[in-house]
């Protein structure tokens, strides 16, 4: 009974929470060059431009709060931090801007850091990749729900990956563990594109989801960028990137992206592409290193036969959770076994980190729009979008099935 309280009051917080640091900001976190380890000192500032006359407060997300245009901080303990700044003013105090950071020990300097970016209540596919994730040693810095282009389908998303969290600690995953601070609202419908046509155009939509990408893109010293995991429609990720646009953020160096989606012609004859084709559009155009692993038919290379592989699943609560949701076939099929597809994206990063090699076939490619039914194109070595069109499904299975029960690929480089 605790628990749930707790989930709720938490549920509540999150869905009651304003954007008033978007709106007349005045400040911004400098975005950090190197990564912060703990017991060293590091120094944290804001941008130079329209500060005088302003009270700027920091809160270092430790307990910590300081004063000024920069701060020197000690962080005694390693770990994922929020750290933001406020502007008093006659109305109160105003967040302007954050960043969340990992605070390393020699040990976790290169261990890739994540955001996870989930439409979670969609399929089973979903809860197996949030649990996967986090059971995975992966940095998992933050998570965020997203519509499926049905209305309250972002609600019940969000509500979703606390209960999947829920669920983990019932098989002894312990609340500390877990980013359950780090959980965020995302879009709750897709992009519109502009009357002009022209991707840079468009009208972010502005969520406590997109900001939290931007915060964790600060946080993300370029020599070791931030992966985003978008899993769904790529709403939230477009909108942090037309954010930062106007901002003057930079986010190049900072971000990689690797989204599920698409299928052999094109992105809007499938789910997650169809459900905001106009924000994949915006991901292809703006220069960001994308990757896309296809729905169709790579993804369908990492599937479950539930009928004799239930017996794979641990015998915990989460467990029987993932085995209750799975169907034997994919949607509408009676011969085409179900895939878990968003398994793969953080299975390929495990893999690059690790060289396994389980991503065996890439190839460049353009993004086109709507004029062109929003098909891929051949491209040259110079692109910046990539199609990941084979896996070793089997591989990335095992690595699912033996993180789950316990025995993850060990990502700690001593």
């Amino acid at each position: 009974m605790i628990m749930k309280t707790y989930i709720l009051i938490f549920v509540i917080v999150f869905m009651t929470s304003e954007h008033s640091y978007t709106n007349g900001q005045d400040v911004s976190i400098v975005p950090l060059e190197k990564p912060v380890l703990a017991g060293q000192a590091f120094l944290f500032s804001v941008q130079e431009n329209n500060t005088e006359g302003l009270k700027i407060r920091w809160d270092l997300g430790d307990g910590t709060t300081a004063t000024g245009n920069s701060v020197k901080h000690i962080f005694s303990n390693p770990g994922i931090y929020s750290v933001s700044v406020y502007v008093d003013k006659e109305s109160g105090s105003v967040k302007q801007s954050s960043l969340i950071i990992r605070v390393h020990t020699s040990e976790t300097l290169n261990l890739p850091q994540v955001f996870l970016d989930t439409d979670s209540r969609c399929e089973a596919d979903d809860q197996h990749f949030i649990a996967y994730a986090l059971y995975s040693g992966l940095d998992v810095l933050g998570i965020n729900s997203i519509h499926n282009d049905q209305p309250g389908s972002e609600a019940i998303n969000y509500g979703e990956i606390f209960y999947i969290m829920k669920l983990m600690n019932n098989s002894g995953k312990s609340w500390d563990s877990m980013p359950a601070d780090r959980v965020f609202h995302g879009a709750a419908e897709k992009l519109t594109p502009p009357a002009s046509g022209v991707w840079s155009d468009t009208k972010p939509i502005v969520t406590d989801g997109s900001e939290a990408i931007l915060a964790a893109a600060r946080g993300a010293s370029p020599d070791n960028p931030l992966l985003v995991l978008p899993v769904g429609p790529c709403t939230n990720i477009a909108s942090a990137v037309l954010q930062a646009r106007k901002e003057g953020f930079e986010l190049r160096d900072r971000i990689r992206v690797i989204w599920l989606g698409g299928v052999e012609k094109d992105y809007y004859h499938e789910y997650n592409g169809g459900n905001d084709p106009w924000s994949v559009y915006v991901m292809g155009q703006c220069g960001i290193d994308l990757q896309i692993l296809l729905a169709h038919p790579t993804s369908l290379k990492l599937n479950v036969d539930k009928r004799v592989e239930s017996g794979r699943y641990p015998d915990n609560d989460l467990g029987k959770y993932l085995v209750s949701i799975t169907p034997v076939f994919q949607w509408g099929s009676t011969t085409v076994l179900k895939s878990i597809h968003d398994v793969c994206v953080p299975a390929m990063v495990i893999s690059d980190y690790k060289g396994f090699n389980w991503v065996t076939k890439v190839a460049p490619v353009k993004v086109s729009g709507p004029e062109n039914d929003y098909q891929w194109q051949e491209a040259d070595s110079t692109s910046t979008v990539h199609l990941i069109w084979d896996i070793d499904g089997e591989a990335m299975k095992s690595d699912l099935f033996n993180t789950l029960n316990g025995h993850p690929t060990s990502l700690i480089k001593k």
